[in-house]
């Protein structure tokens, strides 16, 4: 009797057990997902979208035009006219040599001058008259074109005491003070041209065939927090600088207003390529699904599950050029746990 029980207990509980184990077999996406409670998720809509690929470069600000300004004479510096941090505009008289000396000079010059076209025009009169010969004529013109020349230099000189502004922009440096004697040469100005500035960054050679001319380019500056710059590739070195292995690449920047400074220091961010008519998401959307990679979407209250197939990942991105389904909603938070038709709710 007590064996007889025994048995009859053994099946009362095997059969229930097999029926839950068959009930649990094959694919769990084959199930019955109906009967399960619905799942909360959040989701949002999407649409095409244009991506770029960017590439990052830490670089520096420098003047688009730079000058170092000095006379082309020597003497005693009588004024400045700008100093240091002044702007000038292309033409301004920026500073002026004492000039006494080369003026004298000019005078004595213009007087020997004088003096020769006069001794020239004499003695071709009295060629033509037949009182002399012909090569005394020659000679007064040979005097008269050295001293003609003489004459040009002391003027030129006169002018060299005088220096102006080739292009407008501001005065970077200044050196020496009014008084003080110079150097034909020596630089008295360092003028710049701040109406634009050029980002110079060093380009991996790894990277380097991807940099073409006018490709765009954003540029943050560590001084500037907060704010973004647009410019524009201009320049690409087509050889690496000296031992670093890195090619100088130039970004072109508009800076109207002045803001940008030589020295400053940027991280560009160089856009190398564009994908038109894509789908841009967080990486987070996408689930593995049987080592395939696939992204959810809301279906008349069911989770409806696309498998992609045309798919790259950049950085935090997956750009896909899929087809997906119009005007729907792609699921962007509680996407792990669900399988194609579970029943969901979205949150609001």
């Amino acid at each position: 009797m007590i064996r007889r029980s025994t048995s009859l207990m053994f099946i009362l509980l095997i059969i229930p057990l097999l029926a839950f184990l068959a009930s649990c077999g094959g694919d769990v996406e084959n199930q019955e997902v109906e009967k399960v409670e619905k799942v909360r998720v959040r989701a949002s809509s999407y649409e095409k979208a244009a991506y770029e690929f960017t590439l990052d470069f830490s670089g520096e600000v420098r003047a688009w035009k730079k000058v170092n300004l000095s006379f082309n004479v020597r003497g005693k510096i009588d004024r400045f006219y700008f100093d240091e941090g002044h702007k000038v505009n292309k033409g301004n008289l920026m500073a002026r040599l004492e000039k006494d000396d080369y003026q004298a000079l000019r005078d004595q010059n213009h007087a020997q001058w004088e003096k020769a076209k006069r001794d020239h025009e004499r003695s071709r009169r009295l060629w033509e008259e037949g009182s002399i010969p012909e090569q005394l004529v020659q000679d007064s013109q040979t005097a008269l074109k050295a001293s003609a020349a003489a004459l040009e230099a002391a003027e030129l000189n006169l002018k060299h005491c005088l220096l102006y502004a080739p292009f407008s922009g501001h005065v970077a440096y200044r050196y020496g003070e009014e008084k003080e004697m110079v150097a034909g040469g020596q630089t008295v100005f360092t003028l710049m041209d701040l109406s634009r500035v050029l980002v110079e960054v060093g380009v991996p050679e790894k990277n380097i065939d991807l940099i073409k001319k006018g490709q765009k380019a954003s540029i943050n500056f560590d001084a500037i927090p907060g704010k973004i710059f647009e410019g524009k590739v201009t320049q690409v070195a087509v050889s690496s600088l000296p031992d670093i292995r890195l090619f100088k690449v130039e970004i072109t920047v508009e800076n109207p207003r002045f803001i940008l400074k030589p020295g400053m220091t940027a991280v560009s961010t160089i856009v190398v390529d564009k994908m038109e008519g894509v789908y841009i998401f967080s990486l987070d959307v996408a689930v593995l699904r049987n080592g395939r990679r696939a992204i959810f979407f809301t279906s008349n209250g069911k989770a409806k599950k696309v498998i992609l197939e045309d798919y790259l990942i950049s950085g935090d991105k997956i750009i896909v050029r899929d087809s997906l389904p119009e005007g729907g909603q792609i699921i962007t938070a509680g996407q792990d746990i669900l399988f194609d038709g579970m029943q969901i709710s979205v949150i609001k």
